[in-house]
């Protein structure tokens, strides 16, 4: 089955009208144009009467009204800040208590290293004390040598200075 197509033609007439509506359609959209342009130029300047109006009228009024309300917020925010203090105060013993307990539970279960951080962590806010420093075979022994040469050089100063000596000079009576 062949389709014929068949080539149709506007008329006149039609062409005309059509012809017409483009000429009418463009001229409305000349028209839509021109609005728009005028409808932002009102936008525009509505936008600074609105920017004037707010420096001239409503942030005057708003800054009386936190004016007043402020001293009634710092009040409010000094009695919080008292409030926190005392209940830092209060809880501190007890947030101590635990985390000492809790470093000793990890130490018995042989986490040295947690307990060490929940130790830091105690000690960075000021809830635990440092760990004292055990004492090891270095320190003893360094301490015992500091010993030992601190008895030398006084040993060396006795004997430098025995009045016995014969280097030793008394100084001389002047009679």
């Amino acid at each position: 089955m062949s389709h014929s197509r068949k080539r149709t033609s506007l008329s006149r007439k039609r062409r005309r009208e059509l012809s017409r509506l483009r000429n009418e359609a463009e001229v409305l959209l000349a028209e839509q144009r021109e609005v728009l342009g005028h409808a932002g130029s009102v936008l525009h300047e509505a936008g600074r009467q609105a920017k004037r109006l707010n420096s001239e009228v409503v942030a005057p009024r708003v800054n009386e009204a936190l004016d007043g309300v402020r001293p009634t917020v710092d009040r409010n925010i000094e009695r919080a800040r008292r409030t926190a203090d005392q209940v830092r105060l209060a809880a501190a013993p007890l947030v101590a208590t635990a985390l000492a307990g809790t470093v000793r539970s990890l130490e018995r279960m042989e986490n040295r290293e947690a307990a060490r951080q929940v130790r830091s962590f105690g000690e960075q806010r000021g809830l635990l004390k440092p760990e004292k420093k055990r004492g090891g075979f270095g320190r003893v022994l360094g301490i015992g040598v500091g010993i030992a040469a601190a008895a030398a050089v006084g040993y060396a100063l006795y004997q430098a200075f025995r009045s016995d000596d014969e280097l030793w000079v008394a100084p001389e009576d002047a009679a």
